[in-house]
């Protein structure tokens, strides 16, 4: 008799579950109702990435997050690089919450000991399933150093390796959760980003025999394909999309047959559920901001030598100081020559810091202005300005 199984993923929800039903993520509440004998997962930056986030951790021990994941019934989740923004005990704190399991095989303490368990076993539907977890090698890049102290993340390749060769002879299927992307097309094969090691998708796949489904994420892109035998599926951003592997079997719980895709949440019905306090939200987004270590801040964070700093704020409010920053580039890096400089620097900034020497003929500086010659600019990042500057802000008491 054939059995089947249903792989439900989700990945980079950032938090987005707005009251009231406008958030696509709540329409995931139901969805293992909607797919018999099946297993949900979601693949990492769950629990950071807006300004409602950074609420839940100035003002709770919990965030209303862990009560979302329990009320869509996650079965297993992942930690991503932004799920780490708040410090690791914030994390383990949310994680004690959770009816999910919580696992990662490569992010470790500076004692070597595992952080969270590397992987968990499930039966569905008489079928033994395993879910390993991963997280981008790359964090030590795209994560400042004050955020990942006390958290070492390996070298994904041969950790995951190591996990699946554990689990190969306990279950029937293997799953990864990995918060990373995808650096090949995933139908030539082509590479599709440079090689940093921090989207490794395709690597870990091709060079790990023995998994047969794999949910990505990280760059919030929507992609599913296949690589040899093994199913992939990266589900965008928010909660716009989830993954459905299909698994058929045998009666010997052999694998008879495999099918990807990826659907779009939209054509779920939403549930309005109130997680939160909508008016103390409003009001906390309404109180004034301490912006007096705001350019210390960006100087430890972008330590560049003669680095000058200039800023343009909204408001005062927490709420006026989001919007300051666009997204997704909230401050780029440009290097100006002296005339260009001294056309710049004479605006009207918010926060102006100047550091060069006085016979400099050209400069470089940060802002978050777009009022610069494109072919000036240099580096621009993703960060989230205000949400770290919190961070920055509460761990200095």
């Amino acid at each position: 008799m054939t059995k089947q199984i249903n792989v439900l993923t989700t990945t980079d929800i950032h938090g987005f579950i707005a009251n009231m039903g406008e958030q696509p993520a709540l329409a995931f509440e139901g969805l293992k109702e909607k797919y018999p004998h099946s297993l949900l997962m979601d693949s990492g930056d769950f629990f950071v990435g807006n300004p409602l986030t950074t609420f839940f951790c100035d003002q709770m021990t919990v965030s209303p997050l862990a009560d979302y994941a329990n009320a869509i019934g996650f079965d297993v989740m992942v930690p991503g690089n932004h799920d780490f923004d708040h410090g690791i005990n914030y994390l383990k704190e949310q994680v004690k919450h959770l009816n999910a399991d919580y696992v990662c095989c490569n992010a470790f303490s500076e004692e070597d000991e595992l952080l969270f368990p590397p992987f968990a076993i499930k039966e569905i539907n008489g079928i033994k399933v395993g879910v390993i977890g991963l997280v981008t090698s790359r964090m030590s890049m795209i994560s400042d150093f004050p955020v990942t102290r006390g958290v070492i993340v390996k070298t994904a390749l041969p950790e995951l390796q190591k996990q699946v060769a554990v689990l190969r002879d306990q279950v029937d299927l293997i799953l990864v959760g990995y918060h990373g992307g995808i650096e090949r097309d995933l139908a030539t094969h082509n590479e599709i980003n440079y090689a940093t090691g921090e989207d490794e998708t395709f690597k870990l796949v091709s060079q790990t025999p023995g998994i047969d489904g794999f949910s990505c994420g990280h760059q919030h892109r929507v992609n599913h394909g296949q690589i040899g035998q093994t199913l992939i599926v990266q589900c965008g951003y928010r909660g716009n999309y989830y993954g459905h592997l299909t698994f058929e079997f045998d009666d010997y719980n052999k694998i008879t047959q495999r099918k990807e895709e990826v659907v779009a949440s939209e054509t779920l019905p939403v549930k309005a559920r109130s997680f939160y306090d909508e008016q103390e939200y409003q009001e906390w987004l309404s109180e004034e901001l301490d912006l007096s270590q705001l350019v210390s801040f960006l100087q430890e964070k972008f330590a560049r030598t003669n680095l000058g700093i200039f800023i343009n704020l909204q408001g005062k409010t927490r709420k006026q100081v989001i919007d300051s920053f666009t997204i997704p580039y909230g401050v780029r890096i440009y290097h100006l020559t002296k005339s260009e400089y001294t056309t710049f620097s004479q605006q009207p900034w918010t926060l102006k810091e100047e550091h060069s020497p006085n016979d400099a003929q050209d400069f470089v500086v940060l802002t978050n202005s777009y009022d610069v010659p494109e072919y000036r600019l240099t580096e621009q990042f993703v960060d989230n300005i205000f949400d770290e500057y919190s961070y920055y802000l509460k761990q200095r008491g």
